[in-house]
């Protein structure tokens, strides 16, 4: 039986967060990227800007592509993230199909995704690689960073259990 719902931003920062968790790799990686390097770019401005506002302004002439490489990685890493994000979700779901129900279909042989006038995807259990879940929303790994995400909200618990039960007999489950 195929079941409707509305999938939202909100939703798809929910399946990042999730894929982080589940793959420590992507976390180590986002946590580096968008977190300790621009703390570090802001601990590399701190000497400049002391200097600089100090009396030794003319020996932080030496800082200044320290400095300026600091401030490039506390400000257009963190700002590049979020529209990296935005610019992904409007690819996945573009505003004018965005008020229309993404269907998904759950049977003992396959699962069907559809967006609609975008895609529909057809994947058998065989092919599901991994799974993860939690109290939000659960991934099913169509490869090791492919996957669909399905909110909580979008299936009765009936569905959820065919689902869990195909899963265990036809996927690898973590």
């Amino acid at each position: 039986m195929p079941y409707e719902y509305l999938l939202t931003y909100h939703d798809y920062l929910n399946a990042q967060r999730l894929y982080r968790r589940h793959r420590p790799l992507a976390a180590i990686r986002y946590y580096l990227w968008i977190w300790v390097l621009p703390i570090l770019g802001l601990v590399a401005t701190v000497p400049f800007i002391l200097g600089y506002l100090g009396s030794t302004s003319d020996k932080m002439a030496a800082f200044a592509g320290l400095a300026a490489a600091g401030l490039w990685f506390a400000l257009v890493i963190p700002i590049s993230r979020l529209i990296t994000l935005r610019r992904c979700w409007k690819q996945l779901l573009p505003p004018d199909v965005r008020d229309k129900p993404v269907t998904l279909e759950v049977t003992p042989e396959q699962v069907i995704s559809a967006i609609p006038n975008r895609s529909e995807g057809r994947f058998f259990w065989s092919a599901i690689q991994d799974y993860a879940e939690d109290d939000k929303i659960a991934l099913l790994f169509i490869q090791k960073k492919k996957f669909l995400f399905i909110p909580k909200h979008a299936l009765p618990d009936a569905a959820w259990r065919e689902l869990k039960a195909n899963i265990t007999n036809f996927g690898s489950p973590t």
